[in-house]
């Protein structure tokens, strides 16, 4: 299955308590029936928050209209994530209905202090997004992104149609491919004037030569569906770049997969073992039942005995 994990929303649903027009999610719309139409099976809706990330974000996901042939990660009415079910509202990881294309969110929190990455490292609020993004401004920021300094952080989001003013290091990338965290190469940069083209291919071309190809997730980042391409273009346009046909292709594909897994394993897990701790009837509830049967009953059974030789000295 082929992902596209950015279709961009507009600035104003990146604010808090923010909001789009009816014209706004109308371009979505068609971005996501196109984006299933050119054999895209999974996208994500990417929602831009400068600096921290807080609750109100969150507003903006109650309003999204109904999508022909999608299925949401969450459920609209309450704005909330529903995670392992079948049908519309349906988890991230689970079975996408042939002919349909599977919905999830996405917030890409553009880092500038070092705080504001713990707002989405883990918390009850970027928890409710089937993947978490970062796009750290310097490089001493980089490094904390791929140190684990965020936990909760599931892929890191250069500009790349922009001059960094850093280098990404060989050693620091291999931290965070390391650790399970994937690099996205949004395509829409080489669709801008001269200047943005040249600067795109620049960034692309370090990234490409210091992951060696991998961990590398190629996406549209596109605001209107003519913006879009089709897996097989991308596929060529990783080419390009010097990337060979099977890691192109592992960009959209694979590579994709693996930050949804590493975002559903990540917030889901922590939830079943809390669950599962918690559970009175848990196996380990009735395993600490059962040792302490045990224990009590070893213990009646050594008082017996005693008993029983002071009988026999009397």
């Amino acid at each position: 299955m082929f992902y596209d994990l950015n279709i961009a929303l507009p600035e104003s649903a990146g604010k808090a308590n923010g909001s789009m027009s009816s014209q706004e999610w109308a371009q979505v719309v068609r971005a996501v029936e196109q984006a299933r139409d050119l054999g895209y099976g999974m996208v994500a809706l990417n929602q831009t928050v400068q600096g921290r990330l807080t609750a109100e974000h969150l507003a903006v996901w109650k309003t999204v209209p109904a999508i022909d042939g999608a299925q949401l990660s969450w459920n609209p009415a309450t704005g909330k994530r529903v995670v392992g079910q079948g049908g519309s509202g349906s988890g991230s990881v689970a079975a996408v209905k042939r002919g349909s294309v599977r919905v999830l969110r996405r917030v890409t929190a553009v880092i500038r202090e070092a705080d504001q990455g713990h707002s989405v490292s883990g918390t009850p609020v970027s928890n409710e997004y089937d993947v978490v993004a970062v796009r750290p401004t310097s490089e001493k920021l980089l490094f904390a992104a791929s140190s684990g300094a965020w936990g909760g952080v599931d892929m890191v989001a250069l500009d790349m149609a922009a001059r960094w003013g850093f280098f990404a290091k060989h050693k620091t990338v291999g931290q965070a491919l390391a650790l399970g965290l994937a690099f996205e190469v949004a395509y829409g940069g080489a669709l801008g004037d001269s200047a943005q083209r040249q600067q795109w291919v620049s960034n692309v071309a370090a990234m490409v030569r210091v992951t060696r190809g991998k961990g590398l997730v190629w996406a549209s980042g596109a605001r209107q569906a003519f913006e879009l391409r089709s897996p097989n273009d991308v596929t060529v346009l990783g080419e390009a770049v010097q990337l060979n046909a099977a890691l192109a292709k592992r960009a959209v594909s694979a590579n994709a997969r693996a930050v949804v897994v590493h975002s559903f394993t990540r917030t889901q897990t922590l939830r079943a073992v809390v669950a599962e701790v918690d559970q009175p009837g848990s196996d380990q509830a009735r395993s600490d039942q059962a040792r302490s049967d045990q224990a009590a009953a070893a213990g009646s059974d050594q008082g017996g005995e005693a008993a029983r030789k002071r009988q026999r000295v009397a």
